[in-house]
């Protein structure tokens, strides 16, 4: 590794065996995978919800199960759906049973293949072919993997939340995820609390009450420690020459985290509507009150919209209530809004 590089990854889920302090986290979700339920896990991005998944699979095939990660970030469709269903299965199935698999899937006659081309072809030769049955085909796989040799499936469905902009996909899942629970479990990962509890907890959808909820917590500063100064150790590399950093070091690297984090924080800004940008400062202005009636009179924001405005933000998982106050969940992107609105910085 180069003398300045970064030893550290932030950028991209990590390896498994990098994942700081999650072993609680990994033992509950394959216990639960074992025992053959559902499981709900939910927080704001980047919290490390992808990373403890990898980690999951890979102990969970330790285990004998037969780890299969969907990603359905920004699906639209049930074409798109499909297509990352068997891709993911083209990842990740190994040795005789991929091949079984295969074989199964071309015998359909759906296009369907773990080969380097498969439905996304078919979808790309004929547009004007039907995915559903494809799709089926794919929800009905943990079947066959048992019925040829007694595995059980631990499917993740990773940024679940986006389910709900694919027309009646909760339904098709439903329909088959219900009679599946000796073979197969789900785990259903999402990072917009909002939209999980509207498919999970709402009584009119065909989800409701299928997985057992699982919030991930931040990592706390005395676990996060220890794995500073071994990733240090691993790469050869120390925290100084011998000198003690002082407050300006401090500032710099900070200085330098906003600014990276810039273009990011910029895009997000720009998505909220109005209301929500200016609800957002009204939390950061009122350290944690919203509805402080000079700071919304100063930002002309009625306090029945702020209210509507900051539930939107709870459901986006933008701010959190810790305690009673309000709190935006990433402090850099609270000081980047406070310091583009001439404003101090939050506490």
């Amino acid at each position: 590794m180069p003398a300045d590089a970064n030893p550290f990854v932030y950028s991209r889920p990590v390896a498994p065996e990098d994942v700081i302090d999650r072993e609680r986290e990994t033992e509950e979700l394959l216990a639960l995978a074992v025992g053959g339920h559902y499981v709900r896990l939910y927080a704001p991005r980047k919290f490390g919800k992808t990373s403890l998944l990898g980690k999951v699979l890979r102990d969970g095939e330790r285990e004998g199960l037969v780890p299969v990660l969907v990603d359905l970030y920004g699906v639209l469709s049930i074409a798109d759906v499909t297509v990352r269903i068997e891709r993911a299965y083209a990842a990740q199935l190994k040795g005789s049973l991929r091949s079984r698999i295969d074989a199964f899937l071309k015998s359909t006659g759906l296009g369907l293949s773990l080969g380097a081309f498969g439905v996304s072809a078919t979808l790309h030769t004929e547009p004007r072919s039907d995915p559903l049955p494809a799709l089926h085909a794919l929800l009905d796989l943990p079947l066959r993997l048992e019925a040829g040799g007694g595995y059980r499936a631990l499917v993740v469905f990773d940024e679940f939340q986006d389910v709900g902009k694919v027309q009646e996909l909760d339904a098709i899942l439903r329909s088959h995820l219900q009679y599946q629970g000796e073979v197969a479990s789900y785990v259903f990962s999402g990072s917009e609390p909002g939209m999980m509890r509207q498919l999970f907890e709402r009584k009119d959808r065909p989800l409701y009450g299928s997985a057992v909820p699982m919030r991930l917590e931040r990592l706390r500063d005395e676990d996060i420690a220890p794995y500073v100064v071994r990733r240090f150790a691993e790469s050869g590399r120390e925290v100084g020459d011998g000198e003690t950093a002082i407050f300006a070091d401090w500032e710099r690297a900070h200085a330098a985290a906003v600014l990276e984090l810039q273009p990011e924080f910029d895009a997000h800004w720009r998505a909220l509507a109005t209301s929500e940008q200016k609800a957002l400062r009204a939390v950061i202005a009122g350290q944690g009150s919203p509805f402080k009636g000079d700071v919304l009179r100063r930002l002309a924001l009625d306090k029945t919209t702020a209210h509507n405005a900051v539930q939107r933000l709870i459901a986006a998982a933008d701010i959190e209530v810790v305690e009673r106050r309000h709190v935006v969940i990433d402090p850099l992107f609270a000081e980047w809004v406070a310091a583009m609105q001439g404003g101090s910085a939050p506490e």
